[in-house]
């Protein structure tokens, strides 16, 4: 598992030439990354009895962003066992029809998970990015570079999972190419909204 790798490790293997892992796994622990500091900002704010009146909220928010940082772990190394699936579909022989035919299902069926995996890796980031704006006023100031972190880290980990879902819309079924497209479109607005909204609150803290 990728996720069992120490962090020098990792980027040996990103360094490698190899195609897994690549930029979907690497979007996914960016993503992981910054939502523990979303928890960590929480965390600190929590724990300090200046903090009493968001004690609750703070508690609660941390705990959502664990979950998701939870998840984004594990699409580290689903993504790489996507695009693994992608290559071993293309490595099936191809000699009869019935070869053929079942060769294309298989790369039709990988194209489409490997599609979806980092679609859901953005979804991840967007989760938690819309949690970020009404935390940064609440919390320790002493915090809040690592609350801007976070929101960098999200944010341009939505960005590789979109630019790895756009890539591989070509090679989907028009319907369910455009139903993905629709989605990621969907998501890259909520995403832009969150993580500017995020920036202006942690300025305002920072001026």
């Amino acid at each position: 598992m990728l996720i069992k790798l120490t962090v020098q490790e990792f980027a040996q293997r990103l360094a490698d030439g190899n195609p897994t892992p690549g930029g979907g796994s690497a979007a996914a622990l960016a993503g992981a990354l910054g939502a523990g500091l979303v928890s960590m900002f929480c965390e600190i704010t929590a724990g300090r009895k200046k903090y009493a009146e968001v004690k609750a909220e703070m508690e609660e928010t941390a705990r959502f962003a664990r979950q998701w940082q939870a998840r984004l772990l594990e699409l580290v190394d689903l993504d790489s066992a996507a695009y693994d699936k992608v290559l071993a579909a293309y490595r099936l022989p191809k000699e009869t029809d019935p070869e053929k035919e079942a060769r294309r299902q298989a790369i039709d069926a990988a194209n489409l998970e490997a599609t979806r995996t980092p679609l859901e890796t953005a979804s991840c980031c967007v989760q938690v990015l819309g949690r970020i704006a009404p935390l940064a006023a609440k919390g320790n100031p002493n915090a809040i570079s690592d609350l801007k972190v976070g929101l960098e880290l999200l944010a341009t980990a939505f960005a590789g999972a979109r630019a790895n879902v756009e890539i591989n819309l070509p090679w989907l079924p028009e319907e369910a190419g455009a139903e993905i497209r629709r989605q990621i479109e969907t998501l890259g607005a909520k995403a832009h909204r969150a993580a500017e909204e995020g920036r202006q609150a942690i300025a305002r803290v920072q001026a």
